[in-house]
């Protein structure tokens, strides 16, 4: 099915058209771990952790670390990356002996020299001075770089609406070389778009909200003088979201963009997640016409959609 198709079929026909021809992932090879953000957090502590290479395998590891903190102080400001926290101020919960709980705080951004024995109780209770002293034996400028990957994971699931819009923004790189009458901004808010081609959008903004919308992308043919404002989403499971997803969409299309004077609107969508909130997104159909998912970008939906 090509474009015109498309835009001519019933909306069930684009429905089903949507469902059958969905990408099963949005995840680039990017997606896994941002080594520019590891190497960045790695390198602020890279001489901390070569000094602290010291301590590796001593079995006397207290009293050596209480010297070299000693004389070194600012060593401690490395410790929170050794036990893979991005805290430097922390609270902790401990036991006195008679298992007589109490908190204490300890600063480790900085360093108290005169509550150095805090420090070294922290780093003995949580294992850190054990794993000093047997548990590694190279350096830990390697060890940390792995720990730096896999607390970088943990950022994946925020990593997923950065990929969309990349996506969006190599589809629209590709567009407005092969359309120079046409020009995109991402992260395009009205404020800009009225600037910047002097055509109003229409702010949706929830009552008591400010600051505008802000839109994924927003295309504009000079030719046409027309812009038109774009919203991408994946996603790879269900949830309660994809409803309020639709609603939101439906709703903005219907009250506020439908009748704007130069204005379009594209949803550009995709995922299995959809199969878990099929009637919330048919019902967007009726509402929308002009909802694509990736392999329609790729097949130029979106190129025919707004050049012409």
């Amino acid at each position: 099915m090509n474009f015109n198709e498309y835009m001519a079929a019933t909306n069930d026909e684009k429905f089903d058209y949507f469902m059958r021809t969905r990408f099963p992932t949005n995840r680039t090879p990017s997606y896994w771990v941002n080594w520019g953000n590891v190497t960045k957090n790695l390198a602020q502590y890279e001489l901390e952790l070569n000094t602290l290479n010291y301590l590796i395998g001593k079995p006397n590891i207290i009293e050596e670390a209480m010297h070299l903190f000693e004389q070194q102080p600012n060593l401690l400001t490395a410790v929170p990356i050794l036990i893979a926290s991005r805290e430097l101020d922390i609270d902790v919960l401990a036991f006195k002996d008679d298992m007589d709980m109490y908190a204490y705080h300890i600063d480790f951004k900085n360093p108290d020299v005169n509550k150095l024995d805090e420090y070294i109780q922290f780093m003995l209770e949580s294992g850190l001075l054990e794993f000093l002293r047997s548990g590694i034996k190279r350096s830990l400028v390697d060890y940390v770089y792995g720990v730096q990957a896999g607390l970088d994971s943990n950022g994946r699931k925020n990593r997923s609406g950065t990929e969309n819009e990349i996506i969006l923004e190599n589809n629209l790189k590709i567009l407005e070389k092969r359309h120079p009458n046409c020009h995109y901004k991402t992260q395009a808010t009205a404020k800009f778009i009225k600037n910047k081609w002097d055509i109003t959008v229409p702010e949706v903004l929830k009552p008591g909200k400010s600051g505008g919308r802000r839109y994924d992308g927003a295309v504009y043919n000079e030719f046409t003088k027309k812009v038109t404002v774009i919203e991408t989403n994946f996603y790879g499971g269900g949830g309660s979201k994809l409803k309020a997803v639709s609603g939101e969409f439906s709703s903005i299309y219907e009250t506020s963009l439908k009748d704007a004077n130069q204005v379009g609107f594209a949803w550009i969508s995709d995922g299995p997640g959809w199969d878990t909130a099929k009637n919330p997104l048919r019902e967007a159909f009726d509402v929308i016409p002009t909802i694509f998912n990736l392999q329609m970008v790729k097949d130029n939906f979106l190129e025919e959609y707004v050049s012409r």
